[in-house]
């Protein structure tokens, strides 16, 4: 094993990219050399064959694993690879956990041995705009095409785990009979909830609906937050 390989997979595992993780080493250790974005690039792509210790302590110390098993220990399964806590004064970011479930945008997707994958890191700025908690959140993948006209197959979905009170209008990660499944809601006078698809085909998608009986039957796993390409 080495240096290139674990970071790579340190940054797949904290869902990050060479660019996300040199702003995140920017803002966590502003006084440390600085580690560009190319330089991150170039090791992974194995461009660099010996890369400096300048420019792996960082990424090390971010880690929260040592020089030494960052150069040639196999990470994959080390359970201290994690980036390493901060608090405010020190980095603006924290992590989402997501996980290898599949939200469908379509007909149901099963996960009944969903598992988090790893983590997703965002600005304290994100947070602060959508006015939620990362503890609250969590992260899947959209599955299908019905709410294509906003969230298409492959985005990563980001979810507020307490919000599972139904709200007409807004979209949910909901727990059907037949999957987990991302849909926008919206209540009828009498009672009746319709599981909207957003795609404009509604042959290919139909909207769904819920009488009042059997809602009962869905389970609200969280409330949209936010999509971003997968």
């Amino acid at each position: 094993m080495d240096a290139k390989t674990n970071i790579k997979y340190l940054m797949d595992k904290s869902g990050m990219n060479p660019t996300s993780l040199a702003t995140a080493l920017e803002k966590m250790f502003p006084d440390e050399v600085r580690v560009p974005q190319a330089t991150i690039f170039r090791i992974v792509e194995g461009i660099t064959k010996d890369p400096r210790t300048s420019s792996l302590a960082p990424i090390a110390k971010f880690f929260n694993v040592t020089l030494s098993d960052l150069r040639s220990k196999d990470l994959r399964g080390h359970e201290s690879s994690q980036p390493v806590a901060a608090n405010d004064e020190q980095i603006s970011i924290a992590a989402i956990n997501y996980y290898a479930a599949k939200g469908s945008c379509g007909g149901g997707a099963h996960n009944e041995d969903a598992e988090p994958k790893g983590q997703l890191i965002k600005e304290l700025g994100f947070f602060k705009k959508y006015g939620v908690k990362p503890e609250n959140l969590a992260a899947i993948y959209a599955d299908g095409s019905s709410m294509a006209d906003f969230i298409v197959d492959g985005d990563m979905v980001i979810i507020d785990q307490t919000k599972t009170e139904p709200q007409s209008g807004k979209i949910f990660a909901i727990q059907h009979p037949d999957g987990l499944r991302i849909k926008q809601l919206r209540r009828e006078i009498d009672g009746t909830w319709v599981l909207e698809s957003r795609n404009p085909d509604k042959r290919t998608y139909p909207d769904e609906r819920i009488t009042p009986e059997n809602v009962g039957l869905l389970k609200i796993i969280g409330r949209f937050v936010y999509r971003q390409g997968g």
